[in-house]
């Protein structure tokens, strides 16, 4: 590791770990009293702003599963708002309670599955419970992308709340302001997928299958749920790992998350390669962070045949940056991985304003960018640095990347989608692909 990169992580160790800083809902419980008693209110105003799902709910969902998650995030439109495509279609708005998306990372899928079998036999396929949880492991862990999705389950939550309407009405005014705790239940909607802490890890590290690692190139609300987290070392005569155990699992995730938003931004900024034709050749380019957190956040969907057949809302990109109260939440996830590549001399400017500057005719600049990407990705680096300083070349580069991109994503989506038919079953699978399809064609 260069000394530049030895000083970027160095860098990025110090305060509070990079998922927990940027995006990471912890519960009110899992805080020690001096965290608790002074909140952060960016977290707050993010929950209020876009986040749909509230962290209890998310705690209150990841709580119903069996013990040994190591780390869950949830996503999608359910969990953080999306504007409608059009002002014309408000119905197209996300402004009731939608399908939550969570992914859990487990260490033993062996185990983990055959708990949940036994918990929640309802969430499998015939062929996953007829299979057992070997079957389900060999299933999880040998197809697609190594992760494995349960759709449409619906989730009785049991939250606290307060309620003070009996107190209110008492003559005592010791008693007017008390409140009385109550247990609300509520259902939701959930699609969980499952996944292994090293398979999760290997994603984010190296874009094997770009599925998480792109899922996370973009804003995901964390979730800690106390009860589950490595609580207990043994559950129905299975070992589940300690608290300590999960502890370093999740900061092996956090430094591989740095890795994937290092390589996303170095992908972004060689893909942004834009020139006007009256531009001096050696001026530095200048990029609004809106364009480069799109062109991060379409990463991911290069190649996606639902992107192509209607199967997903082709507005889906805009929207997870432009939804009012999103971009403050990619400013926050991207700014100390923007101002590192400045102080190693990659970037020329990362101002507190909207642009960032690079100087991409810089051929020394273009190789370091390509040195930060994923080794498969790396191939023909030579190509995508390009052989000399010109646009054509630097042109010609940005498109062999495109391609690398998409040669990772299409076949990935592909065998995803396919693998639903055995993990969900028929019934579900085919509900899910009708109802993203129909999604799409209606936010056309």
């Amino acid at each position: 590791m260069s000394s530049r990169f030895a000083s970027f992580f160095r860098i990025h160790k110090h305060g509070q770990g990079l998922i927990r800083r940027h995006y990471y809902c912890r519960h009110p419980t899992c805080l020690s009293n001096d965290q608790a008693s002074k909140p952060n209110p960016r977290a707050f105003a993010t929950q209020s702003v876009v986040q749909l799902a509230s962290n209890e709910e998310l705690s209150a969902i990841v709580d119903q599963f069996p013990p040994g998650v190591v780390f869950a995030f949830g996503y999608g439109s359910g969990v953080l708002r999306q504007k409608p495509s059009s002002p014309t279609r408000p119905n197209c708005s996300n402004t009731g309670p939608g399908m939550v998306d969570i992914i859990l990372a487990i260490d033993n899928p062996y185990v983990w599955h055959k708990i949940n079998l036994q918990r929640h036999s309802q969430h499998y396929s015939l062929m996953a419970r007829i299979g057992g949880p070997h079957f389900v492991k060999w299933l999880q862990v040998n197809l697609g992308a190594k992760l494995y999705f349960h759709p449409f389950v619906n989730i009785n939550l049991k939250m606290m709340g307060t309620n003070n309407a009996e107190e209110s009405q008492s003559d005592d005014p010791k008693q007017t302001n008390k409140m009385r705790i109550t247990k609300q239940i509520s259902q939701r909607q959930v699609k969980y997928g499952v996944v292994t802490t090293d398979d999760l890890i290997q994603d984010l590290l190296h874009w094997d299958y770009l599925y998480l690692a792109g899922r996370m190139h973009k804003p995901i609300v964390s979730i800690e749920s106390p009860q589950k987290m490595g609580c207990s070392k043994e559950t129905n005569g299975e070992r589940i790992d300690t608290e300590e155990t999960s502890n370093v699992r999740v900061d092996e995730i956090e430094e591989a998350q740095r890795t994937n938003l290092l390589s996303a931004v170095s992908a972004a900024l060689l893909l942004d390669c834009s020139f006007s034709n009256h531009q001096p050749h050696t001026s530095l380019q200048s990029i609004p962070k809106s364009q480069l957190y799109n062109t991060i956040a379409s990463l991911s969907y290069t190649g996606d045949f639902r992107m192509q057949t209607g199967a997903e809302d082709p507005n889906k990109v805009r929207k997870l940056v432009e939804t009012p109260g999103m971009l403050g939440l990619w400013h926050e996830m991207y700014s100390d991985t923007l101002m590192n590549l400045q102080n190693m001399g990659l970037l020329s400017k990362v101002d507190s304003g909207q642009h960032v500057e690079i100087r991409l005719t810089d051929k020394a600049i273009r190789k370091q960018l390509v040195q930060n990407l994923p080794s498969r990705l790396r191939t023909h680096s030579d190509l995508i640095v390009g052989t000399c300083d010109t646009r054509d070349s630097i042109l010609c580069g940005s498109l062999l990347l495109r391609e690398g991109l998409a040669n990772i994503v299409a076949p990935v989506a592909k065998s995803q989608s396919i693998k639903g038919f055995f993990t969900a079953g028929m019934s579900k699978s085919v509900r899910y692909a009708l109802a993203k399809f129909a999604k799409g064609r209606l936010r056309k």
